[in-house]
Order: structure tokens, then sequence, then C-alpha cells
């Protein structure tokens, strides 16, 4: 599962849920992929980007403040 944030208002179908601008979430990176797709599809790519995913964010922070780490250490 991955987190996200939806930047629009969309139904997920699957999920039974309408999701609200602004909303953080969880899914599958599959999943978000498809509705990424679906709604590029319906809208023909007028939204772009619909589902930002926020957990590689931190991922990244935190790779980049252990190499900070191990270069001050050496």
């Amino acid at each position: 599962m991955a987190k996200y944030i939806a930047k629009i208002k969309f139904e997920g179908i699957e999920e039974k849920k309408v999701f609200e601008a602004g909303e953080e979430f969880e899914m599958t990176v599959k999943r978000a992929e498809e509705l990424q797709k679906n709604i590029d599809d319906e809208y023909k790519g007028k939204y772009g980007i619909v589902l930002e995913r926020i957990d590689d964010d931190k991922k990244d922070d935190d790779k980049k403040e252990d190499k900070k780490d191990d270069g001050e250490a050496k």
C-alpha cells in the first residue's frame, strides 16, 4: 500500500467511495495507476496527475538525511 493525496474530487467505483480534493488515503500502486488511467481516458488528460503519491517524498528525504549523516561521520 502507498499513501496518496487526491488533487481533484473523484469517485472510486471499486472502493465505493468519493475521494475529496485534498484527501489523503492509502491504496495499492496498481489501483492508483488504474484510477489515473481511467480519469485520463475519461477526461482526455484534462486534469493531469490526480493522485499524488506522498509517501515517496518522505522516503527520499530519509535517504538524503542518511547520506548526509554518513558523510559527516567520515
